[in-house]
């Protein structure tokens, strides 16, 4: 039997920039016995698919060619994982423990193994065809709750991506002045501009408090440095993997040249292009936008956050006599109640008591 299991990982602290990015990794878990030559001491995981039978795997068994996009041996790396550990030994998953001649353990310590691991790269696409695989066509193996998690949260995030519930983001940086040994200033202090984009929603910071309470601490499990081995808290890497997947997604999108040209020289370019970054001294143009961003972004987060209301609109099919008189109704729905509606047509046909009168349940 074969457990699948994947997570992500955002990069070593020390090495990352000041946009941390991160990677979704695949390991396999096997119940096959460690061979004779395993030591403990050596710190690699006794029960995991090495390079090639990792690849195999992924090829064959789960039928991954179109979405692995390549060779996967290019994206074979080692990575190493806190796992519960008992008399030396990594204890198997949950999910393992039923084909192998082991208890779940009572008291376990936390200590780092290394594994094999394969690097995603369009994430979406290949949670979504081991999900099939397993659905379909599971023989010999099934998913580990991480990677049923992600899947699962995957799909959410995929769809509030599709509506469009991002912005572009700026995120500010302060550069230290350089000194030299005595004391005298080698370079002025100066500032960094960082463009991105950033999700803006109800419905994602919703399923921010679910899916934060629901991950399986083996999600965290991923260590992205060993010099400081440690769970990641859940909420911080779910907005983490949000993020770089938002950002992933929106660089890689093909644009027209049109669209090249509309946003030319603008701060959207900035953010659609790569790299995502420019550098400006302080004071500068670029910190006036930054200003002009923030006054907008506590707009948009204000009108979120505070109306008692939600702005909706309701196409009407033209009539069979009339194929091009469409009509558009506009109106407001209440937060506490969706199916609590006001058309704003009749609404501006009305006194200015009998507005106040139907409007009192939608707030401001």
């Amino acid at each position: 039997m074969h457990i699948i299991h994947g997570t992500w990982i955002p990069y070593d602290e020390e090495q990352a920039e000041f946009l941390q990015a991160g990677a979704f990794y695949l390991w396999i878990e096997t119940d096959a016995p460690p061979d004779s030559s395993w030591r403990p001491t050596d710190g690699v995981h006794p029960r995991h698919l090495k390079q090639t039978a990792i690849a195999n795997f992924l090829m064959e068994k789960l039928s991954l060619r179109n979405s692995l996009g390549g060779d996967p041996m290019q994206g074979m790396c080692i990575q190493s994982f806190l796992l519960p550990t008992v008399e030396g030994r990594p204890a198997p998953s949950f999910e393992l423990l039923r084909y192998v001649d082991e208890e779940a353990p009572t008291t376990f310590e936390l200590m780092p193994w290394q594994i094999c691991c394969y690097r995603v790269v369009d994430i979406i696409a290949v949670l979504n065809d081991i999900h099939f695989a397993a659905l379909h066509a599971a023989e010999g193996f099934q998913l580990g709750a991480d990677l049923l998690f992600w899947y699962q949260y995957t799909q959410v995030l995929k769809g509030i991506i599709a509506k469009d519930q991002y912005i572009p983001s700026m995120k500010y940086q302060v550069i230290p002045a350089v000194l030299t040994k005595k004391q005298r200033v080698k370079q002025q202090a100066s500032a960094e501009l960082h463009y991105g984009w950033e999700l803006l929603s109800e419905g994602y910071e919703t399923a921010m408090q679910r899916y934060a309470v629901a991950m399986p601490f083996v999600c965290t499990a991923g260590m992205s440095s060993a010099n400081s081995p440690a769970l990641f808290e859940k909420e911080s890497l779910l907005r983490h993997f949000s993020e770089c997947l938002l950002l992933d997604i929106v660089s890689e999108t093909p644009f027209t040249n049109k669209f090249y040209q509309v946003v030319d020289g603008t701060m959207l370019s900035r953010c659609v292009y790569p790299p995502h970054r420019t550098s400006s001294q302080i004071p500068g143009p670029n910190l006036e936008d930054y200003k002009h961003w923030l006054a907008w972004r506590a707009k948009l987060l204000g009108m979120h956050t505070e109306a008692g209301f939600t702005l909706c609109f309701r196409l009407e099919e033209a009539p069979a006599s009339d194929i091009d008189n469409w009509y558009l109704h506009f109106f407001v729905a209440a937060r506490h109640d969706p199916s609590l509606k006001l058309s704003l047509d009749g609404y501006w046909d009305l006194k200015p008591q009998e507005r106040a009168e139907v409007a009192w349940p939608f707030g401001e």
